[in-house]
Order: structure tokens, then sequence, then C-alpha cells
């Protein structure tokens, strides 16, 4: 029995059913990172290399259980999607590929901090979820456009790296790695409206520029919570 993936079962009910195959493979005592990653993430990966490692497959999907301690000595962390053989359809910035290949995408995270970039999100990085534009929310963007005479952004080649719960979607431009949220509604303290856009459409996130900056402040914020070796 691993203490961390009882812990991750416990808190994430729904995702494991009685009927899933499971097989734990040999867990690392460590995680080798390359210079390249650990110069382009730093936080991420002095987080990293902090973790528990718990390789597994669940239904022949391969997975990394990262897990930490948090500040109330709870067992906290990440399921990560490891595609091995995943076919690329998409213009993925070299900075997205590089995480990938090193530690996948964040399926499922578990006893995560509030607020957290990671806080009712879909998915987080995985390619086999990315997806161009911005959903389904294509005619709720241009009516409100026209409504207010504003002018449309062309967003048709925005690479959809996160998903959140209810649909909004977080972007990045593969031609200047600039991110945006795209939300309908939302109570966010931490964002504000795109200048010269309707209102609950697109907007930046405070402190986030680029794709790297996304990820690392995502590593911070768990970092601040959990008991470092």
């Amino acid at each position: 029995m691993n203490k961390d993936f009882e812990a991750f079962k416990k808190d994430i009910s729904w995702f494991i059913n009685q009927s899933d195959k499971i097989e734990f493979l040999e867990t690392e005592n460590e995680i080798i990172l390359s210079e390249t990653f650990q110069k382009t993430f730093p936080i991420l990966s002095s987080l990293i290399i902090n973790a528990r490692i718990l390789n597994l497959k669940i239904n022949n999907q391969s997975y990394k259980l990262f897990s930490w301690t948090n500040n109330e000595n709870l067992s906290c962390g990440w399921l990560n999607k490891i595609e091995e053989n995943f076919e690329p359809t998409l213009n993925l910035i070299e900075e997205h590929k590089l995480l990938l290949k090193e530690i996948g995408g964040i399926q499922e995270s578990y006893n995560e901090p509030e607020p957290s970039l990671t806080n009712n999100q879909n998915f987080l990085f995985i390619e086999s979820e990315c997806t161009t534009g911005i959903g389904d929310w294509d005619d709720y963007y241009e009516e409100l456009c026209n409504e207010e005479d504003k002018p449309k952004i062309d967003f048709k080649e925005f690479i959809c790296f996160v998903q959140e719960a209810n649909g909004d979607v977080t972007l990045y431009n593969p031609k200047n790695k600039e991110v945006m949220l795209f939300a309908h509604d939302h109570c966010f303290d931490n964002v504000e409206f795109l200048e010269n856009q309707p209102e609950y459409t697109f907007h930046k996130i405070h402190n986030i520029e680029n794709f790297v900056d996304y990820v690392e402040n995502l590593a911070t914020e768990w970092k601040n919570e959990i008991k470092l070796k």
C-alpha cells in the first residue's frame, strides 16, 4: 500500500473505479531533470526534486504521482499523465513540449492549496487534451464584440492548455507565448479584463505574461504550502 496513492484516492474519489486495472511500477527515489528544464523552470524544478514519486499505470495508461507533505501534515500532489506514444497535432511551444517530456501534464491534483491555478481544472498542460481556440465560446464572444463594437482577437491558433470545470480556458499565443484567460464568469481576484475587450471574455492573469510565468507561478503556490526536504 502506498500512502500517497491512498491519500489521492480519498481526496479524488471519482477518479479510480473498482473495475480499473492498477499497476504499480518501480518507484524512482529521485527524478533527473535536464539542465534545460532546470534553467527554464527553476521553481518547478526545486519542487519536483523534493517530490515523492510513484510510477503507475491505470488501465495501461502511464502516470507519475508527485507527492509532498503540506503544512498540515497531509499528503498532497499531482497525478501527471505521461503520453509516451502520442502523435503531436498542435503547434505547441518549446517550453510546453519540454514540460511534457520531463514530467507530463497534470491530470488531477489532490489536497491542493487554495487559491491555486490548479483549482477546479479538468486538466493542465496534457497534450491530448489541448485544443486550438476558445472551445464553444466562439458565438458568445462574437456576439459581445458586435454588441459593444469591440475589435475581435484572432484566437484561432491560440493553444488551450488548461480547461476549468465550468468551461473557462487558459490559452497561449504560440507566436509570442502570451497567456490569456477566457472566462465567461468568475469571482477571481487575480485577473483583470483585457483592455478594449468585452467584459467576461479575455482576461490577463496577474503576474503572468507568458507560459513559463504560468508554470512558475503554479509551482510557487504549491511550494509555499509544502514542507521541503
